[in-house]
């Protein structure tokens, strides 16, 4: 059994783990304008592929400065399309809003473009344009762009582009007093049993990097909350084998009481048996003494519900798989694309709602539904994973309230899917991937 013993290490942990937020002011003419006007903008990314742009600007004809806001959303190509650019990514903006001021009836630009640099493999804001639809045209570039780190987003400078009631300045300086946790919260311990597959030479350096990112993950859950402890164990290499998984199941949980937080997650091959039509996969087991597939595996249906049994505050049952026929593989495919980004700050309250629930409740979460494959990435980990965590992050944060389980898998499943309909998981016969995540939550 393992802990998370000093500081220094669970900084390190912290560190590792992805970050969530971009902010970038920019300048820049629109030419579909027709027009000459100059607007500068505050562009606000989160991870969850959503964004907004705050435009400051002169309509012409006018002395009026105009602040709108516009929402973004990342639009991945479309695989039928003929046009696909795979150092890009478009944000499609929509729904202007006027901040305290009338629509001025001018055009503004439809699409934010982000461009793949060549040197670090980050992607980078790059210019404005109408549509996305020829994916090789230049767009009307950024004259200005500055990345906007955590100390340089000064009270001064979001003022310039947000109102003191605004979220998003909300969220940065106004001090949030929430509850303090009572002595019963501040007891729970979180326990967490990764099973990952390491040394599997197709999807292995995937599954190490699910493994690292969950305990680094949840171990800022931990310290967050300021909760009582956070306890884990991997089962990986050697130890990888069907009965050592089964037993840790029943003896690495025992502790568990009724107000603490248990995770179980698998991280390797997957399959359905014909004879069983739950939906939840089974999980390969086997090792050099029982390489017989179908006797060396488990269903995480039957690990679902032997934890659920427990009923601990909260049972989180992961499985990073697939869940199709047992002669298919795990698909590699292309990773989000990866931006300059920080931390952004986390709710307690939000956090609590999610962790800290007064109702106990069991959730099955698998990568892929009945007859889909789980595609991975060696550098992000798995499709399911990735957003589940960034889904995760996103609902810890000022912007969201009234946070619950039935909205982060919603979104996780959202994302993953939409990120795999316009993923090739074989380049050669370019075929898409097709993974949709299956959960199931159970209150009790």
């Amino acid at each position: 059994m393992k802990k998370i013993l000093s500081s220094f290490f669970l900084f390190f942990l912290i560190a590792v783990t992805p970050k969530a937020q971009s902010v970038y002011e920019l300048s820049f003419t629109f030419p579909a304008a027709n027009s000459t006007v100059e607007y500068k903008g505050c562009y606000v990314d989160a991870a969850d592929g959503k964004a907004k742009l705050r435009l400051w600007f002169i309509a012409p004809g006018s002395t009026d400065s105009i602040l709108t806001e516009l929402d973004a959303a990342e639009e991945l190509p479309d695989m039928n399309s003929g046009c696909i650019n795979t150092d890009r990514i478009y944000y499609k903006l929509k729904n202007p809003r006027y901040i305290e001021s009338k629509d001025p009836g001018i055009v503004l630009p439809g699409y934010f473009c982000f461009q793949k640099d060549a040197a670090t493999g980050l992607f980078e804001p790059y210019g404005i344009t109408s549509s996305s639809e020829d994916c090789n045209a230049e767009p009307a570039k950024f004259s200005h762009i500055a990345f906007i780190d955590q100390q340089s987003l000064t009270k001064d400078f979001v003022l310039t582009y947000f109102k003191p009631y605004d979220l998003f300045y909300r969220n940065l300086f106004v001090t949030n007093n929430p509850k303090d946790l009572t002595t019963f919260e501040r007891s729970v311990k979180i326990y967490l049993l990764i099973v990952a597959n390491v040394d599997d030479p197709k999807i292995g350096p995937a599954d190490r990097k699910n493994m690292n990112d969950a305990i680094a993950f949840f171990g800022k859950v931990k310290e967050f909350l300021g909760i009582a402890d956070f306890i884990y164990d991997t089962i990986t290499g050697r130890r990888l084998t069907r009965q050592n998984v089964l037993n840790a199941v029943n003896t690495f949980f025992a502790p568990a009481g009724s107000n603490d937080i248990v995770i179980f997650y698998f991280n390797g091959h997957g399959f359905r048996k014909p004879t069983d039509g739950r939906p939840g996969p089974y999980i390969d087991l086997k090792d050099e003494r029982n390489f017989r597939i179908m006797e060396a595996s488990a269903s995480m249906e039957d690990i679902y519900a032997t934890i659920r049994a427990k009923r601990a505050r909260l049972s989180l049952v992961l499985s990073e798989c697939c869940n199709a026929l047992i002669t298919d593989t795990n698909p590699l495919a292309e990773p989000p694309a990866v931006k300059k980004s920080f931390g952004i700050n986390w709710s307690t309250e939000n956090c609590r709602n999610l962790f800290l629930n007064k109702t106990p409740m069991s959730i099955l979460g698998a990568a892929a539904s009945p007859s889909m494959l789980a595609a991975s990435n060696n550098n992000f980990g798995g499709f399911f994973s990735y957003f589940f965590r960034t889904s995760l992050e996103t609902h810890f944060s000022f912007a969201k309230t009234a946070v619950n389980w039935d909205q982060v898998f919603k979104q996780t499943a959202e994302q993953t899917k939409y990120k795999a309909d316009r993923t090739y998981c074989d380049n050669v016969t370019k075929k898409k991937c097709n993974q949709l995540p299956y959960y199931r939550i159970e209150r009790y």
